[in-house]
């Protein structure tokens, strides 16, 4: 049994991205045969439990006693648990203190709280979900391996939280519903700026607001809609009314998947005012279809978007305002409309949910064979990472290499690309002779050996396909491709 606990599900009214990304790992480990239990808080109105999507949801506790429910939980059913994945909301779950200690247990990290406590809770209150998103969490989860879902998340638990075990980049998948628009047009008139998330203080959906009232002497018609309720929305609506915006900044409110996506398709751009992201699952929304996204340089935001490419990057002293309108302008023609459309979709087409459960599945499985060995012979990881691009023509013919499941392959144009994590060059020269990829002791001056950039870790353009993906692909793909392929 594989159970994941979370602090809320999606059918919670404050639900967000760790919850998208939560239920989406339950469905995807579902449909490959497991058995998927959701340990999350009681729903008002919702079952105690119920099955979606061939996994089962439990829901008990409240915001604060669902973590002590779920420990409990876990520690009678600890006989039949065969991993966990701890989804960590500034408090962890501390699961390894429920479960067996050769059970391997995944911290599922989205971002850090440490500057967020102080905002939602009083000064003691605040004292102590520091102390345990950082002391708690490095005294129980130890050397335990921990999924970040950005290079920033993956900055920050090492040098705020000061976590010991190995920590890897697992950017989300994303599946935005696309609906073709009644006349087959699909961005609006006037320019229109769509902007989906909660309401909540640290998303500064306020920052837009106010900008949108000198944004109105060069665009006129411009119109700002906001998806998503939160805390913060009776205060925005009335700001909205006293800077007179009625007409021009409109409120859904909460959506369906297919309303929100018809809706962002109109849009030319987003924005994205947070004061930091763990990953930013909104932009790579929005750019599924098509939508370029402006945010600050902040946490998670800045390797969700591509500067220039598919959005833009402002520092935290620019001028909101002036931004947007530079933005405007520059997708007002629509040549430039349409490349930004093409490599915002391009961007985004690289992460599916697939791709994030074929890396989980690995990193558990590596796991559990670590926790299998004596403590004194389990191996020692280090954050560094080395990409590897092979030439095709240097493949053993009709073979897939073979590297550690948590290392990632893909073919790019001529070239084979390895991450290979936990290793520095010496290593990876010693996993390219284990994998057959070169002579002994011989590598061909064409093969590139680099320390990985954080953007690596991100993009499946660097950092590829999970070698198990690769391997199926090569062994269903016809012989003909297979020569076209390493032919360049």
């Amino acid at each position: 049994m594989l159970v994941i606990a979370n602090w809320r599900d999606l059918k919670h009214p404050d639900a967000g991205g760790a919850e998208v990304v939560c239920e989406r790992l339950a469905r995807s480990f579902a449909q490959r045969g497991h058995e998927v239990v959701l340990l999350t808080s009681a729903v008002k109105g919702e079952r105690r439990k119920e099955r979606i999507d061939g996994y089962l949801t439990i829901r008990h506790g409240s915001r604060f006693t669902v973590y002590p429910w779920a420990l409990l939980w876990l520690m009678l059913h600890r006989s039949q648990i065969s991993a966990v994945i701890d989804s960590q909301n500034g408090i962890p779950f501390f699961t390894p203190l429920a479960v067996r200690p050769t059970t391997p247990v995944l911290m599922l990290l989205h971002h850090i709280h440490q500057d967020q406590f102080a905002i939602y809770f009083s000064p003691m209150m605040a004292r102590v979900g520091r102390w345990l998103e950082r002391g708690g969490a490095r005294l129980v989860y130890r050397d335990r391996t921990i999924v970040a879902v950005s290079p920033s998340t993956r900055e920050a638990a090492r040098r705020d939280l000061g976590l010991k075990g190995d920590i890897v980049v697992v950017p989300p998948g994303l599946d935005s519903v696309i609906i073709p628009l009644a006349g087959g047009k699909d961005r609006s008139d006037h320019p229109r700026i769509v902007c989906v998330g909660r309401l909540v203080a640290h998303k500064r959906t306020a920052l837009i607001v106010e900008a949108i009232p000198d944004l109105l002497a060069e665009f006129p018609r411009l119109e700002l809609h906001v998806v998503g309720n939160g805390p913060e929305r009776p205060e925005l609506e009335r700001r909205t009314e006293s800077l007179g915006l009625r007409s021009n900044v409109i409120f859904h409110g909460a959506v369906d998947s297919v309303e929100r996506d018809q809706l962002m398709r109109t849009a030319w751009m987003s924005v994205n005012a947070s004061d930091g992201e763990g990953w930013g699952l909104s932009v790579l929304e929005a750019n599924a279809l098509g939508v370029p996204v402006l945010a600050y340089r902040r946490p998670g935001l800045r390797y969700s978007i591509r500067d220039r490419k598919t959005g833009w990057l402002i520092e935290e002293d620019h001028e909101l305002g002036r931004a947007i309108s530079d933005a405007l302008r520059s997708v007002s023609d629509e040549a430039a409309a349409e490349a930004c459309n093409v490599r915002a979709r391009h961007w985004a087409s690289q992460f599916t949910w697939e791709r994030m459960a074929d890396q989980v599945q690995a990193l558990l499985l590596a796991e559990e064979r670590r926790l299998g060995q004596l403590p004194s012979n389990r191996r020692t990881g280090t954050d560094l990472t080395t990409v590897v691009r092979v030439p095709s023509d240097l493949l053993p013919d009709g073979k897939a290499p073979e590297f550690r499941h948590t290392d990632a392959c893909q073919m790019s144009g001529t070239d084979l690309v390895v991450l290979l994590r936990n290793a520095d060059t010496d290593t990876a020269k010693a996993a390219l002779h284990r994998s057959a990829l070169t002579a002994s002791g011989m590598i061909d001056e064409r093969v590139r050996i680099s320390v990985a950039r954080p953007i690596d870790l991100v993009s499946p353009m660097d950092s590829a396909l999970p070698t198990a993906a690769l391997a199926a692909q090569l062994a269903v793909m016809p012989e003909e491709r297979r020569q076209n392929t390493r032919a360049g």
